[in-house]
């Protein structure tokens, strides 16, 4: 049984689509549900994150192909020293292990707009690309850069710019996990408000719910599972909320020890994908003219928090009244 994708009509003349993570950590992860219902329907895609990793420290413990010199590379598996954290090599060994199967996930540096968009450029160029799915775990890829509880969009924005710079026809960013992100202080009811002007400017594209009967679902917490079980590797707080929600578990509901000390509220929002358009949500981005022409991760960082410039936070924290 297959995700009840509301975006079908906008794929049906695409074959080769890139699920991308745009905020780093485990997104991508969370675009897997999303990867093998477009397999099953007989779509060709490919799996892409904004790394955390050190491209040059990866290519030391696991098999990775550089195709852009410290801004793009596909990682193999085969990881032969563990580490506390390298998702995408061990996703492409899950692959591998457990399927049979040898899929790279492509790793783009952790760099500013103009190098991440060349970055993505030499991947569209060498996929043949023609939609892309920037998958967020959770919702801060939506906030304006003015509320307060705005999370860590920075990653996301950098994202949102380096795609919408692509001639590619299809560009549309998935958000699933609301209410998941509570280490990152993320303002819920500033995330409804921006949802609803994004519904008010046409640019909604519709929700579906992962189910805990489906293939693709069961199939994204096995990879899951298999990276936390790594040697001291860390898990991820974004799915090891989405994963109980989707089963039902409700509440201050903890399914990794690594989180225990966050007090949670586990509820079935957080198995939804809400689908929007990629350049309106962009457009409503306070910070995007200011990072657009950012180089590296610390331009961006300046930019961020110490422009003159940046956003005034006009939107004060506000709890959700029901």
């Amino acid at each position: 049984m297959p995700l009840n994708l509301p975006i079908l009509d906008r794929l049906a003349g695409c074959q080769s689509i890139l699920i991308a993570g745009g905020g780093g950590g485990f997104d991508v992860f969370a675009g897997l549900p999303l990867y093998f219902t477009l397999r099953e329907l007989g779509k060709t895609v490919h799996l892409a994150n904004y790394t955390f990793c050190d491209l040059d420290l990866t290519a030391e413990v696991s098999r990775i192909e550089v195709l852009e010199k410290d801004l793009l590379a596909a990682a193999y598996g085969e990881v032969t020293t563990p580490l506390d954290f390298l998702p995408e090599a061990y996703l492409s060994q899950w692959f591998h292990e457990t399927r049979g199967e040898t899929i790279p996930v492509y790793m783009l540096a952790d760099v500013g707009a103009e190098r991440l968009t060349t970055a993505y450029q030499r991947l569209v160029e060498h996929l043949r690309v023609d939609a892309i799915i920037i998958v967020d775990g959770g919702v801060d890829s939506l906030m304006r850069g003015d509320e307060e509880g705005a999370g860590s969009l920075l990653e996301d924005t950098l994202t949102l710019i380096a795609v919408n710079n692509l001639d590619v026809p299809v560009k549309m960013l998935a958000c699933i996990g609301f209410g998941a992100e509570t280490e990152e202080g993320v303002c819920h009811y500033n995330a409804l408000e921006n949802m609803a002007a994004l519904v008010k400017d046409g640019a909604f594209l519709g929700a579906c719910a992962a189910l805990k009967e489906q293939g693709a679902f069961q199939l994204f917490e096995a990879a899951c599972r298999y990276v936390w079980d790594q040697p001291n590797h860390r898990p991820s707080h974004i799915s090891t909320r989405i994963i109980p929600a989707v089963q039902g578990e409700f509440g201050n509901f903890h399914m990794h020890p690594y989180y225990r000390y966050s007090t949670l509220f586990i509820s079935p929002l957080m198995s939804l994908y809400w689908f929007f358009d990629a350049a309106a949500v962009l457009r409503r981005n306070l910070y995007a003219d200011l990072l657009r022409h950012t180089l590296t991760k610390e331009q961006a960082y300046l930019v961020t928090f110490m422009a003159d410039e940046r956003p005034k936070i006009t939107r004060p924290r506000r709890a959700i009244p029901y």
